[in-house]
């Protein structure tokens, strides 16, 4: 009878906490490596340490995103500061409240044809040697596509013109298939894509972006939890939460490489532990360590994005850092 008293006690215990936790409603692009630490956060209950009960949507695509988070459906979106500009461009206002990349999260691939021969070029001789090249992309006008333009104009392509675009989605095996049936020369794919792409024997990296080799997008901002003002005024506990949430998580994958492998191994779990590995060695430069954000990322991130709208944008109301852990 005892036993059956503790265990009744134990289960209020956790139904109490349960019913007590707060709702926070996330919107994630996709399911991409970029991610990592909403997997993280959700594999070792760090919402439910935190007091927070997560309701997380997964949608194809940074204008969905961008839309749950314009009408408050969610919180919370985790899409990338380019739609943060695009909107402040247009007079609305989204405001960034946590870093997790600095960086693009996508390399230049290309088939070893393109590739031959290129090991000594500099970043512009590679660019100007894609012109006439099929270049994969996820969607038409993403970030993709954005900073393949922005190379292609500093080094004297046009994009369309010099370089025909291949929209082919966001799910690794599309480009795998691509470069298979040599459909395309090269692309700018979101990781594990990448990865899957060299491991299967078909490119390698030809730009490495995620590394820093091109200035333009070293330190910027990308990836960011992003909300609504009107939830910035109503629930600033709740964000701060959310960040403490995202904070430790990602501290776990910036500083224990083994525990990160096993954790993201498990969110994909159909990948070797070869090719996961090698997407977690990818994908880790870019993650940021405290979330922070800058007036200068911001500015970079502006400069080759060029968002065109009527509205002159104010950086300063962009981002903020006032929801992250003291």
């Amino acid at each position: 009878m005892k036993v059956l008293r503790l265990a009744a006690v134990a289960a209020c215990a956790i139904w109490s906490a349960t019913a007590s936790a707060e709702v926070v409603k996330i919107t994630n692009i996709g399911h991409g490596y970029f991610s990592g630490p909403l997997y993280v956060a959700t594999q070792l209950k760090l919402f439910e340490k935190y007091g927070l009960e997560p309701q997380i949507s997964y949608v194809q695509g940074g204008p969905l995103a961008l839309q749950s988070v314009l009408t408050k459906d969610a919180d919370v979106g985790i899409l990338s500061y380019e739609h943060v500009l695009t909107v402040a461009a247009q007079g609305k206002r989204i405001v960034s409240f946590f870093c997790i990349a600095n960086r693009p999260v996508n390399n230049v691939i290309a088939s070893d044809k393109l590739i031959a021969g290129s090991e000594k070029m500099s970043v512009e001789e590679k660019v100007k040697r894609l012109k006439g090249a099929r270049v994969a992309l996820p969607s038409a006008n993403g970030s993709g596509e954005k900073m393949l333009a922005t190379l292609a104009h500093k080094y004297g392509l046009s994009l369309p013109g010099d370089i025909k675009t291949v929209y082919v989605g966001a799910e690794a095996p599309s480009y795998v298939a691509a470069f298979q049936k040599d459909l395309v020369d090269a692309a700018l794919p979101f990781e594990p894509a990448g990865v899957l792409v060299q491991q299967a024997g078909t490119g390698k990296i030809y730009l490495n972006v995620m590394n820093g080799e091109i200035p333009e997008f070293r330190d910027i901002l990308f990836m960011t939890l992003a909300t609504h003002p009107d939830i910035m005024k109503e629930k600033p506990e709740l964000l701060r939460k959310v960040a403490k949430v995202f904070a430790e998580a990602q501290h776990i994958l910036k500083t224990d490489p083994k525990r990160g492998k096993e954790l993201m191994g498990k969110e994909y779990p159909k990948m070797t532990a070869e090719t996961n590995s090698k997407a977690y060695d990818t994908v880790s430069q870019i993650w940021t360590l405290d979330g922070r954000m800058s007036e200068a990322q911001a500015k970079a991130t502006y400069a080759y994005l060029q968002p065109k709208g009527p509205a002159k944008i104010d950086f300063a109301s962009t981002f903020t850092n006032e929801f992250l852990p003291k």
